[in-house]
């Protein structure tokens, strides 16, 4: 087995010059809305999170003294396996996942992201393959491992941005989140305040409204001044608009809401996963969230992390962790699995995190089972002939208290 180990050098473990430090675009906006944020970062946690395992490809057992094992738990000495799967998972939000592979003697030794915003998929004029353009470099997939997003994907171009695909949705939650924001800091207490001058400044001009509206402004609104006893003047009458006069103000919470369930949507996070409360379902919760936001996205990666290595073993991830279920229901899973052989005592002792014990390793089946085929019938039906023909005791033949006895009363066998 050719990866059997990870040999580091500094020279394939440092990051490059040429790879700049990047933060994710939507992360670096203004007025990043508080839902996708939220959906944003369960995904990628739970996803860096994932258990994952090396398999050998003949045998299909764990292999963990192997290279590419050591690459995925440490990909760089700059990044942990948590950090590096994490902020990759934003990059696949934000167009698609650029690793430049780091190669020492035809292994790879060290991965690293590359900012999707700051490369152009071209291909080349000769071979038609697709070909990366970074910084003034161009690679191929010799040096670069692309994953791109499934949004708006094409071969030619590769993957969308999720932001840049449902640009509207993301657009009226930022405005929403604008408005509530722009609502507390004008607003005196969250609301909207008339002031009426009339009687004060009957001849009020322009510029005077200005200022009396600027240092009202400057005195009470804001959440600094919440609180703030209003102090009334000779003349001027403070009110509060009405909240029928203000459609916005009065749909701001539905329209949150809804905004709040498209953007869930849109990144597949059930809604109960953003609002727990103590009558969420979360097996449920977390069954819809692995299927339809983690597993997507695990199965891209999957491909990707699997075109790093050898023909003699291969990649999976492990969704298992992700499913919460209570203790009870773990205890019968786990019996059910070892009883029928599905899994060894010791794999169940792994799952919950317990060392494992001696003989553990050992697989189950129940001994009245046997494989439906017409050998084992056969096999079977040979049996009984043979205790027949040898005139085999039946079970209750020699109990002489069994009705069913030949013998039952103890006379003759004729009774």
């Amino acid at each position: 087995m050719r990866l059997f180990h990870r040999k580091k050098d500094i020279k394939t473990t440092s990051k490059p010059d040429f790879i700049a430090d990047f933060t994710p675009f939507f992360v670096k906006a203004m007025g990043a809305d508080a839902t996708t944020m939220a959906c944003v970062d369960r995904i990628a946690s739970e996803f860096a999170n994932l258990n994952y395992a090396v398999y050998d490809a003949k045998t299909s057992q764990k292999v963990r003294k192997n290279a590419l094992y050591e690459l995925i738990s440490e990909p760089n000495t700059e990044d942990g396996h948590f950090n590096f799967f994490y902020q990759s998972v934003w990059d696949y939000f934000n167009g698609g996942v650029f690793w430049y592979k780091s190669v020492l003697g035809g292994q790879v030794r060290s991965i690293f992201r590359i900012d999707p915003s700051s490369v152009i998929i071209g291909r080349d004029t000769e071979t038609m393959e697709r070909t990366f353009s970074y910084n003034g470099r161009v690679f191929t997939k010799k040096e670069i491992v692309y994953i791109p997003s499934r949004f708006g994907y094409s071969t030619l171009r590769g993957g969308q941005s999720v932001f840049d695909s449902a640009k509207n949705a993301f657009t009226v939650a930022e405005n929403l989140d604008s408005y509530a924001l722009a609502t507390f800091a004008n607003g005196v207490m969250g609301k909207r305040v008339v002031i009426d001058v009339a009687k004060a400044f009957p001849d009020l001009t322009k510029e005077q409204a200005k200022e009396i509206k600027e240092n009202f402004q400057k005195e009470y609104s804001g959440a600094e001044n919440a609180g703030r006893p209003l102090l009334k003047k000779d003349g001027i009458e403070y009110s509060e608009l009405g909240a029928n006069s203000d459609n916005k103000g009065v749909e701001l919470s539905e329209n949150r809401k809804f905004q709040e369930h498209e953007i869930a949507k849109i990144f597949g996070v059930p809604e109960g996963l953003l609002n727990v409360s103590k009558d969420t379902n979360l097996e449920n919760v977390f069954t819809l969230f692995c299927e339809f936001a983690i597993r997507p996205i695990a199965s891209q990666f999957t491909e990707a992390i699997n075109s790093l290595a050898e023909d003699d073993v291969y990649f999976e991830f492990d969704y298992n962790g992700i499913m919460k279920v209570s203790l009870q229901q773990r205890i019968d899973a786990y019996t059910k699995q070892i009883g029928n052989g599905l899994l060894s005592p010791n794999e169940a002792r792994q799952k919950e995190n317990l060392p494992p014990i001696e003989a553990g390793n050992n697989h189950f089946m129940p001994v009245n089972l046997m494989p439906l085929n017409d050998e084992t019938i056969n096999a079977y039906m040979a049996k009984q002939k043979n205790e027949i023909a040898n005139g085999s005791k039946g079970p209750n033949q020699d109990n002489p208290t069994d009705p069913n006895s030949q013998h039952f009363g103890g006379g003759d066998d004729k009774q």
